[in-house]
């Protein structure tokens, strides 16, 4: 079934064109939730819920925007909405903590192409820094969106980002798999 159908068939509704489109998007929606979470429950529970309020949100979408933008922003504000719901970690509100060399300094990753070494990693941090890395190094938010998004303030997502990047290089460190390194 070509795109456009799909979508038009989706939208009013049809089990199959959701069924469809669930085989064809779960995979990379299932990792995507990993990184956002702990372990694989968390991660099929956020998945479940976004694919509900998709098919619920289904007459929403514009079947002239790309499908799956539109899915992979349900999915990650689903996942930030599960952050806030569970919010065992409290954000440290310092404005002031490496507010300038937050936005300078960059983490690089040799990884040679292991995805699963890198998420476990992520998965190690605790769910305030993994939260704001993944918004600001995988999904391209600026700090003034995922301030809105986790209602702090923009230093704070800054200084989190900071304090983040330099646990990840920790535990990957610690580990031995991944050689890190930041950069100036």
């Amino acid at each position: 079934m070509d795109k456009d159908k799909l979508k038009q068939k989706f939208i009013r509704g049809n089990k199959k064109a959701f069924d469809q489109i669930y085989n064809d998007y779960s995979s990379a929606m299932y990792f995507l939730c990993l990184r956002y979470t702990k372990n694989t429950d968390e991660a099929a529970d956020i998945m479940q819920d976004a694919f509900l309020k998709i098919y619920e949100k289904r007459k929403q979408f514009n079947p002239e925007k790309d499908l799956s933008a539109w899915i992979k922003r349900i999915v990650i504000n689903t996942a930030i909405d599960q952050y806030k719901k569970n919010k065992k970690t409290v954000l440290i509100n310092d404005n002031s903590f490496f507010e300038a060399e937050a936005e300078e300094n960059e983490l690089e990753f040799d990884y040679n192409g292991s995805k699963e070494i890198l998420l476990k990693a992520l998965q190690e941090l605790s769910t305030g820094y993994r939260t704001i890395f993944n918004l600001y190094v995988f999904e391209n938010l600026t700090h003034a969106e995922i301030s809105t998004f986790l209602n702090i303030s923009i230093g704070n997502s800054k200084s989190q980002l900071s304090r983040a990047r330099k646990a990840l290089q920790k535990v990957l460190e610690l580990n031995n798999s991944i050689k890190t390194k930041l950069v100036k």
